[in-house]
């Protein structure tokens, strides 16, 4: 019997994890689109049992990828809240006067979403296995299609841009 958590499982096989294939595999369509520069995307639902990812196509690709997993976050831990959906600034935040602000959807939705994606992204067996290689931050985000930022994050490091 296929689950929800063996369909991630089997995504987070393959470094980097496609986050995107992984929302189509759900059944949720991914559209990057030209977004206001602040705004990093949205989960919408557009038939009673359907959502999109919004993702803004402007933005970097590790942002990108980490926007469609924050998103997929809401997708598995906020269904029973979303309404028609959420969406999220740079600082992954809705915000009052947003299109889709969902008053339901707080900080603490927000960061449940936050560790959704960095786990997807950055499983912990493999930053364990690349930290073992010996890989540095940097090329462990690179390994793992994440900023160097997130991986510092996710490794409960300073970040040092380089």
């Amino acid at each position: 019997m296929t689950t929800l958590y063996s369909v991630i499982a089997e995504a987070q096989r393959n470094a980097p994890v496609d986050p995107a294939a992984l929302a189509r595999k759900l059944g949720i369509a991914v559209k990057p689109m030209l977004l206001d520069d602040d705004m990093s995307g949205a989960l919408v639902k557009v038939t009673p049992d359907k959502y999109e990812i919004q993702v803004n196509a402007l933005h970097p690709e590790t942002r990108q990828r980490f926007t469609i997993a924050h998103e997929l976050g809401h997708y598995v831990h906020h269904r029973a809240l979303l309404g028609e959906g959420v969406n999220d600034n740079r600082a992954y935040r809705t915000t009052q006067g947003d299109k889709l602000f969902n008053p339901k959807i707080g900080p603490k939705q927000e960061t449940e979403a936050n560790r959704f994606a960095a786990s997807l992204l950055m499983p912990a067996a493999a930053v364990e296995r690349l930290r073992a290689e010996g890989m540095t931050t940097a090329q462990m985000a690179s390994h793992l299609g994440v900023s160097q930022h997130a991986m510092s994050i996710r490794l409960g490091v300073p970040y040092e841009p380089a």
